[in-house]
């Protein structure tokens, strides 16, 4: 039989006796943090500057931004374009490639602090390397 410290020693048939008796709405929020509890406990944690380099690298642009992107890259392959439109392609073309620079230098950093090299890092993580230079048509 198990023992729960507390304040005092109690086993754990005791513990769930005594919880038995709680009405249910008690009982089962005493379940969830028991589970949450367990999760924490399970789950391996890593540190937070990496947690926040991870969150970094993960950034993407916001999908209406995604969506208006694909819009217009499929007109640019359709050679149907306004002036404007080349503008806006140009300027989420600039947003993307910010991005990925961000998202190289928080990999980048990331790798330090693990010791490894990025290559290892971005394997690790699943990170496919982007094809050579020139993902993005000439405009």
């Amino acid at each position: 039989m198990s023992m729960v410290h507390t304040t005092s020693q109690v086993s754990t048939d005791e513990l769930l006796h005594s919880v038995a008796g709680r009405p249910v709405a008690e009982l089962e929020q005493f379940v969830m943090r028991v589970l949450a509890l367990r999760a924490k406990l399970k789950a391996p944690s890593i540190p937070e500057g990496e947690a926040r380099l991870l969150t970094r690298i993960n950034v993407g642009l916001p999908s209406a931004r995604q969506q208006r992107f694909a819009e217009l890259d499929q007109k640019r392959q359709g050679e149907s374009l306004t002036d404007e439109e080349h503008q806006e392609l140009l300027a989420l073309i600039e947003l993307m490639e910010q991005q990925n620079v961000e998202r190289i230098q928080n990999l980048s950093e990331l790798a330090k602090l693990r010791q490894v090299p990025l290559t290892t890092l971005m394997q690790d993580l699943g990170i496919r390397t982007p094809p050579a230079a020139g993902r993005y048509p000439p405009l």
